[in-house]
């Protein structure tokens, strides 16, 4: 019985020794948080727009190494120039829901450092991603704060980029943080010669009025009325119908066009019909539920893909070749 005991009290010794060791050596791998510091993105932040810029501060002479990685998607990897920089910058591109940004530090190729947060990035159209839970907030890089952080390196006054285009747009300030946005294959006008205080002026509207003053950089909230600042026969035109789509009602362009670049013409989010059945799932089984169209070698229903377009030859029929997708005079904003 004494024997017994003995081995059950030597059994807990060594589980504690076990638990010490492994309290021990995670310490000493990812010891002192301080010294591997992720400025940006905040934890639980929420996003926009498909790119984040990381910043990284290394408050410590052992780092000789760091690694920036986008939830394991993508991993980037920077020698420390000790005495010469203190922070680390790259954007990453993000993906639809929570992404997990993990920065590690490392000295001789031994991890002894990481840190880490999770954000969100939400999509207008993005199905399932339309909201973001509760606990991911807003939050804005361009505070005189954080700005101070980047003056280090970068030029952060306003250059002159209201009005005039650039001959080189890599003069533009915004450019090398920011140039992702307009690596897609049809960038906006506005976003490609980096005139970007045309539409973040600073200013509030009616839907974002609780941000106002957070960031220079704010754009007001609808878009309609900077968008329609440049597309003024689009203002006019669309206002003088009777019908509006509810997108245009609700004045937000970009709620189906992303106003930096995008993979699809139009500066579209989604093509255009996998766009229109986003929010008309109804009509995703590709054939229009019309009762006056009843053809037999359509099975009952007007077809909404995969024909030729007979008012645009040689283009495939999709939702735009009949409806009007901003405003019409015509019900169901028929053409």
């Amino acid at each position: 019985m004494i024997e017994k005991n003995q081995e059950n009290d030597l059994m807990k010794n060594i589980r504690f020794l076990i638990v010490i060791f492994i309290l021990f050596l995670t310490n000493s791998i990812y010891a002192d948080s301080q010294i591997l510091e992720l400025i940006e993105p905040s934890h639980e932040s929420l996003y926009e727009e498909s790119y984040a810029s990381i910043v990284v501060k290394i408050n410590s002479d052992k780092i000789d190494k760091i690694e920036i990685a986008a939830d394991g998607y993508d991993v980037f990897a920077f020698n420390v120039i000790k005495s010469k920089r203190d922070y680390y910058c790259k954007s990453v591109k993000l993906h639809l829901g929570e992404n997990q940004i993990l920065v590690k530090g490392y000295s001789k190729d031994k991890l002894i450092a990481k840190t880490s947060s999770t954000i969100f990035y939400k999509s207008p159209i993005g199905q399932g991603f339309y909201f973001a839970p509760e606990k991911f907030k807003k939050g804005f890089f361009h505070s005189d704060e954080k700005e101070r952080v980047c003056s280090k390196c970068h030029d952060m006054r306003e250059n002159g980029i209201k009005s005039v285009a650039f001959i080189d747009v890599k003069e533009s300030n915004c450019y090398n943080c920011h140039k992702l946005i307009t690596s897609q294959k049809f960038a906006h006008a506005p976003t490609l010669n980096w005139l970007c205080t045309m539409c973040h002026n600073g200013k509030a509207g009616k839907n974002n009025k609780q941000y106002l003053g957070k960031s220079k950089y704010l754009t007001p909230i609808p878009v309609i009325d900077i968008c329609f600042s440049c597309h003024k026969k689009k203002d006019r035109l669309w206002w003088s119908k009777k019908y509006q789509h509810d997108p245009m009602s609700e004045e937000e362009c970009n709620k189906c066009h992303n106003p930096h670049s995008s993979a699809y013409e139009f500066h579209l989010r989604k093509p255009i019909w996998d766009l229109c059945t986003t929010c008309h799932s109804e009509k995703a089984t590709g054939k229009h539920v019309i009762g006056s169209f009843v053809f037999g070698r359509n099975q009952g229903s007007h077809p909404t893909r995969g024909r030729d377009d007979p008012s645009r030859p040689g283009r495939e029929l999709v939702c735009s070749s009949c409806h009007n997708p901003h405003g019409s005079n015509g019900v169901y904003l028929l053409r």
